[in-house]
């Protein structure tokens, strides 16, 4: 152990004195690298805190809700009959059993947010859920009780009362999509319990007034049951076998299952983009540590000749990486706590917007994560150092007395590289084909971690043959400076293959999400041309916020019917569902006049074919996303439980449909009324006969009437405003992966930084011959820019086809694997035209640095030494 002890400390004590003091001596290296790892780590760090934070806050509240229930019943697309209460509290097994309702409502004042509205019998669900009132006193301590007493009366979350500034006892006035009423503050919640749902934005209310004021008489969400101790599967068979059939019994946790699994996904997705940032920022920590090494050889062939071993050298070196990854992740903490708050608040609004709502109150710092983060940047830097350590451990003790060095020697030749490179490429394909694992699509990532690696490999043969074909050529073109810069590359291919790898992945990345991103756009627009069709859209107020669940009231739908002479209406319903644990929405609509005006975006059958079997009834197309997901298509069964109907019919075809609640699936709701049960209209759309008048005076005409009339109970959204809308939130959705993007290429651009460094003190020798010879400084750092065009030109037309590929994968593998959906395949290549140019003008001047840096020391004296 003492022996030990003694070992650590040398070793310590020299790689302070050889490699530390080697750092400080020249400190901008350091922090070029320290802050591209730095860069990275952040990225990387922030991405998943920032979706962690939206993750943990869903699957907080949705325990919350759920509170200490065991099982929940509820009926498929539908409302539960209160009566059935009874009967499960007089069953011997059930302990409890409390109704429970939910809505979103929000205050009547100007850009007021929604908040839960949650309604219960407080006695009754004390048993299943917690929560408690703050600042009692002894002579009111059952101010609870009031709920049950006093009608139109509910207690707030602490976080909700102080964005509003309500106190108890004020009055406040809500609306609802039935109605507009006040509401009796009883009371602020403690902290606690179910107060912590929703970030603290929820309100409580007794089930009696919450039906009143939804218009849900003798009806609720769901019931929530308590079992007694040792139930087993027989008991809740039989209590089962005792409810009526559209009835059934599921898990409390199936909601957050779910909804926890699409936010994973695009947690994934987003986690490998970040990853990408830190990966690119590894060829930094290789060429700086490279750099230290080569340019240190005569040093280390003179500890060799002292004494010291291959392996304390090796040890040094990865050392050296490992201190340089620790450093920069130390960096990036104070930069991660910056880029969060940037990115928590478009992370959980692309959620909430794509998925399922979210509201981020706090920023947990999760010790799984921070340990991720740490592991991963020390990890990276340590892979990045692996190599030059190696080299460093392979000097030989009689290179002390050698006079000139050429820098580290690369033991393995490009064609050799590109033969490893060739076989990584290859089996890219095969790779991704494989399917997603527990649905993410880890194949796919593997396949694009080969893919990267492939082309750095490749990289150094690419720079051998375009050195040795482009030579010659600009030699007549641009003159011996650019002739010798060819020549250098071909020879020193493999050295220069570091940066033009990080420029690889960097460029590559750049292309596939400028060709995904504008693929995905190309054809959401073309399904909102199609699909999204309408003049004018009518929903009952806040219907999109609380799923549509509640119907357009009777009296609206009749007053509609004076304006049939000039528009065409097409009601529709949409009953939330689950297949296999998987949401996805059964839609009702008015298909014969919705193909008048507009269409599906098909993706698998003849529609000429399809659409009059559909306006017939005989069958139902599903989305894309639903068939990736259920494993049904064209031919196969749709089966389901809607309300008191069981409903069963072929699927005829697939189309694309790009709304984020799951899947969808169409059927003609004319026919849905004849052959299962009636059903009242959630929503419209309305279409002027006349095509040929001022659409948009029409438009505005008619929403000033209907809001005249109905404009309390009515939200109304022109046609032109939602596409708009949702190509709106498309564009806010990317911008995240557009910050991401830029950080990765900053970070390649210090990488080509570092390594024509690198090139320029290996070679000062040579470089200062070449200056006593005759070569005047412009000369020399011509020649030094040409090899930095080489390497950028190299990178990019690598990084391009790399980023075709990659494009591919993106759209067909791993959107498909990870949210159901493909797009039409479509490159924008006035974006590539013009942003590419803009790269290779960003990393040639990083070459700058390097070419100052030529004559940094007199020639003459270089020459002298040794």
């Amino acid at each position: 152990m003492h022996k030990f002890l003694r070992r650590t400390i040398f070793f310590f004590r020299l790689f302070i004195w050889f490699s530390f003091r080697n750092l400080r001596r020249h400190p901008g290296r350091g922090l070029t690298v320290l802050l591209g790892i730095a860069l990275g780590a952040a990225v990387f760090t922030s991405v998943r805190l920032s979706v962690h934070a939206s993750l943990d806050s869903f699957g907080k509240s949705m325990e919350l809700i759920a509170g200490r229930a065991d099982k929940v019943l509820v009926r498929p697309g539908g409302l539960v009959p209160e009566e059935i209460i009874s009967r499960l509290l007089n069953h011997p097994d059930v302990e409890s059993a409390s109704p429970f309702l939910t809505t979103y409502v929000r205050p009547l004042k100007k850009d007021a947010d929604p908040f839960l509205l949650i309604g219960f019998d407080p006695i009754l669900d004390r048993p299943i859920r917690s929560w408690q009132i703050a600042e009692l006193n002894q002579l009111d301590p059952l101010v609870w009780l009031n709920l049950l007493k006093q009608p139109y009366s509910l207690i707030l979350g602490d976080s909700l009362a102080r964005q509003y500034g309500w106190q108890r006892g004020d009055i406040v006035p809500l609306e609802h999509t039935r109605q507009t009423a006040k509401f009796e503050i009883l009371g602020i919640l403690n902290p606690q319990g179910l107060a912590l749902a929703e970030g603290g934005h929820v309100a409580i209310t007794d089930i009696a007034t919450f039906q009143e004021f939804t218009e849900l008489y003798g009806q609720v969400d769901r019931i929530d049951l308590r079992l007694k101790p040792n139930v087993a599967a027989d008991g809740v068979a039989e209590i089962r076998r005792m409810l009526p059939e559209s009835i059934i019994i599921t898990s409390p946790s199936a909601s957050k299952e779910s909804g926890q699994a699409m936010i994973l996904a695009y947690q994934l997705n987003l986690s490998i983009l970040s990853f990408a940032s830190l990966f690119v920022g590894m060829f930094l920590v290789y060429s700086l540590v490279a750099l230290n090494a080569a340019s240190r050889r005569h040093e280390l062939a003179i500890l060799r000749s002292s004494g010291a071993g291959s392996l304390l050298l090796f040890n040094m070196f990865l050392a050296e990486g490992a201190l340089l990854g620790i450093a920069g992740w130390l960096v990036a903490i104070p930069l991660s706590g910056f880029l969060v708050k940037y990115l928590l608040q478009g992370v959980s609004q692309t959620i909430s917007t794509l998925f399922v709502r979210v509201q981020v109150d706090t920023l947990s710092l999760n010790a799984w994560e921070v340990i991720l983060s740490f592991g991963a940047t020390v990890f990276i830097a340590l892979l990045a150092a692996l190599q030059p350590a190696r080299e460093a451990m392979n000097v030989q003790p009689k290179e002390a007395l050698e006079i000139s060095q050429l820098g580290m020697r690369l033991h393995k030749s490009p064609k050799q590289l590109a033969g490893f490179g060739l076989l990584c490429v290859i089996c890219v394909w095969p790779l991704s084909q494989l399917p997603a694992y527990s649905g993410m699509p880890l194949p796919g990532y593997v396949a694009i971690l080969l893919l990267f690696v492939g082309f750095s490999l490749l990289s150094p043969f690419m720079l051998e043959q375009s050195g040795s074909a482009f030579a010659p050529m600009l030699r007549r073109v641009a003159g011996v400076p650019a002739y010798l810069a060819g020549l250098y590359v071909r020879d020193g291919g493999t050295r220069t293959a570091v940066s033009v790898g990080a420029l690889i992945t960097a460029v590559a990345l750049f292309t596939s999400l400028v060709i995904m991103i504008h693929s995905f756009r190309r054809t959401v627009e073309v399904w909102v041309d199609q699909t999204i069709r309408g003049d004018l859209f009518l929903t009952t107020k806040m219907g999109d916020i609380n799923q549509f669940r509640y119907p357009i009231p009777q009296e609206i739908m009749g007053g509609l019917q004076e304006f049939k002479e000039d528009v065409d209406i097409v009601p529709n319903r949409r009953f939330f569902l689950t297949y296999q644990e998987y949401p996805y929405e059964f839609e009702v609509l008015d298909l014969k006049v919705f193909f008048k005006y507009g269409d599906f975006f098909w993706l698998k059958g003849d529609a000429d074919k399809i659409r009059p079997r559909l306006t017939r009834g005989e069958g139902v197309v599903i989305s894309e996303v639903f068939s990736n997901r259920s494993g049904l298509s064209i031919g196969d069964i749709f089966e389901a439980r809607i309300e008191d109907s069981v409903v069963r019919l072929p699927i005829l075809g697939v189309v694309r449909d790009y709304r984020t609640y799951g899947g969808l699936v169409f059927y003609s709701m004319y026919h849905f009324k004849e052959r299962y049960h009636d059903h009242q209209w959630g929503g419209l759309r309305i279409f002027f006969r006349n095509r040929e008048q001022d659409l948009d005076k029409a438009v505005s005409e008619l929403h000033g009437e209907i809001l005249t009339r109905w404009s309390e109970k009515v939200s109304l959204i022109s046609g032109n405003r939602l596409r708009q809308g949702i190509l709106r939130i498309f564009d806010e959705t990317f911008a995240i992966t557009t910050v991401l993007l830029v950080i990765a290429l900053v970070i390649a651009a210090l990488g080509i930084a570092t390594t024509l460094t690198v090139l320029v003190l290996e070679r000062s020798r040579q470089l200062n011959t070449l200056f006593a010879v005759g070569a005047s400084f412009a000369q020399i750092r011509s020649m030094i820019f040409w090899e930095a065009a080489f390497m950028v030109f190299a990178g990019e037309l690598a990084g391009m086809i790399c980023g075709f590929i990659l494009s591919y994968l993106l759209v067909f593998v791993i959107n498909r694997q990870s949210f159901g959906w493909t797009f039409l395949y479509g490159v924008d290549w006035t974006a590539l035209a013009l942003s590419l140019p803009l790269i290779i003008l960003t990393a040639l001047a990083a070459a700058l640095p390097a070419i100052k840096l030529v004559f940094r020391r007199p020639p003459a004296a270089l020459l002298r030494e040794r």
